[in-house]
């Protein structure tokens, strides 16, 4: 008993499980997640960038996905950076692919015309930031309307449903 309770310490040690791979997610031969022997008790699989996801000025805050107000802190942020306006025809709805974060959907971002091709560019860069290729956990967008109008209020573009009229 003393025998095989040494050989499951030292199996653990090495970082192995019973099938031969380490617990991390990676392979004894050093393969992605794989951990050296010396570090096999404090080892552990890097966190997914969901995880660590931050931008300056937004807290680090979750909603039933790692940090998911945070991203859309960041993406508002960008958008509010580029939403003054003086009349309606200031202001026009991007297209965001939010990807796993659902944003932009429901309600879609307004911007000015001017900050339209910039705000693009920036929201693609951090929602790529946060979703990466695989995410570990997305979020939609729900609707209770069917469009919106591009609306300036009080100096800033808003997204207005279709019907609320000006």
């Amino acid at each position: 008993m003393r025998k095989l309770a040494s050989l499951l310490f030292v199996g653990l040690w090495l970082g192995c499980g019973s099938d031969g791979t380490d617990p991390s997610g990676g392979t004894p031969d050093g393969g992605p997640g794989a951990c050296m022997a010396s570090e096999a008790l404090t080892c552990s699989p890097p966190p997914h960038p969901q995880e660590t996801y931050t931008y300056p000025g937004c807290a680090n805050e979750d909603d039933h996905c790692p940090r998911l107000k945070t991203v859309h802190c960041a993406l508002e942020r960008l958008r509010t950076e580029r939403d003054d306006c003086q009349q309606d025809s200031d202001c026009v709805a991007v297209t965001v692919n939010g990807r796993c974060t659902g944003y932009g959907e429901c309600p879609p971002a307004m911007v000015n015309t001017a900050g339209r091709e910039e705000f693009a560019t920036r929201a693609a860069e951090e929602v790529l930031r946060y979703c990466t290729e695989s995410p570990s956990c997305s979020s939609i967008g729900q609707c209770a309307f069917p469009s919106f109008v591009p609306r300036c209020r009080q100096g800033h573009c808003v997204a207005e449903p279709a019907d609320a009229g000006p």
